[in-house]
């Protein structure tokens, strides 16, 4: 019997099709059946991930919990991995739609090859991005320790041996006085290698103070008025909120600094439907975010993008040339309160 035009185009169809009924397959297309032959699995498995009683990571509700890959998932577009006969496994994408109370449509298609390869590039790259920007961290450290800290502590070593053959007493208190405002800049020397390294503002006060300081010790060192506005009290939020904040916040706002052009900045923090929102706003040069790729300003900004997104996050980046550029940061607090809540319950 000849096929109708729909029969035809469920048969032809490139993706792979099941129609389900009552979680068992009624009918597939040639499509499944070369799918299955190619890569055996159990098709109840992918409609466990695809009626969300399990994900791509765990294969049963009861493993699964409160996953944050569950928490996330979307019927329309969720991702598996099957395995061919030869052990080699590939990426694929699933869909499952319900026609009716009892029917529903299952489609299965391949992860593009140049989707992938894309993301294997782009990781590749924030990989020797993260790479370089430590080497150049422990290059800076190292300078620092040498020609900085390392310095002043052989000078004051040869001020105090001079001790030994001072001749004059009256000379005494103002070379023992000297010694111990060396030592002061010193003291001031290391405690703010430290802050770079890690901020005690952030770990003792919070985040809104040690914003503030960040602002402060960044206007005296560029010369660019830095307005912060928070719109929320100061109170403390989940560690990994507070760092993410602050690095962006701190590579952001460097980045205006060096590439924008600028005399001014805004920098507001806010809460707005259970996220955490950090604006740094620019009137300086902008820039064409399709041409950045590939450079050090473009890695920087997809490390900020790999930061937000770590923790459930998005960057949001807003730029015209000649306009000025906003960066917007949103952290979702509830879904790192729920996180913590699972690992204390575990």
């Amino acid at each position: 019997m000849e096929m109708n035009g729909m029969e035809r185009l469920f048969e032809e169809a490139k993706d792979s099709l099941f129609l389900i009924k009552e979680n068992n397959c009624i009918k597939r297309n040639k499509a499944a059946a070369e799918l299955e032959a190619a890569y055996p699995f159990p098709l109840e498995k992918i409609l466990e991930i695809a009626r969300g009683e399990g994900c791509m990571l765990h294969s049963t509700m009861e493993k699964c919990l409160d996953c944050e890959v569950r928490s996330d998932w979307d019927q329309a577009a969720f991702p598996f991995v099957l395995e061919n006969k030869a052990g080699e496994q590939e990426q694929f994408s699933g869909s499952y739609t319900m026609i009716d109370h009892k029917m529903a449509l299952l489609s299965i298609r391949r992860v593009a090859v140049q989707n992938r390869l894309q993301q294997v590039i782009q990781n590749k790259r924030l990989i020797e991005y993260v790479n370089q920007a430590h080497e150049n961290e422990r290059r800076a450290i190292s300078q620092e320790l040498h020609d900085g800290i390392a310095q002043s502590i052989y000078s004051l070593m040869l001020e105090t041996r001079q001790l030994k053959w001072c001749e004059q007493l009256a000379e005494l208190p103002s070379k023992l006085q000297k010694i111990d405002e060396d030592f002061v800049a010193l003291l001031g020397e290391v405690k703010q290698l430290a802050v770079d390294l890690r901020p005690a503002a952030l770990d003792d006060l919070g985040l809104i103070p040690a914003i503030e300081a960040l602002l402060h010790r960044l206007t005296e060192a560029t010369g660019v008025e830095i307005h912060f506005i928070p719109m929320i009290e100061n109170k403390r939020f989940v560690e990994s909120i507070e760092v993410i904040t602050y690095r962006v916040l701190q590579e952001s706002v460097m980045n205006s600094v060096k590439h924008a052009d600028v005399n001014e900045l805004w920098v507001t923090l806010s809460e707005q439907e259970n996220h955490l929102v950090l604006t740094v706003r620019d009137h300086g040069k902008g820039f064409d975010l399709q041409k950045v790729n590939g450079h050090s300003h473009g890695l920087g900004l997809l490390h900020m993008q790999e930061r937000a997104e770590s923790i459930g996050g998005h960057l949001g980046i807003q730029s015209e040339e000649m306009e000025g550029t906003t960066v917007t940061l949103h952290l979702p607090m509830s879904y790192l309160a729920k996180r913590a809540s699972s690992s204390e319950k575990r």
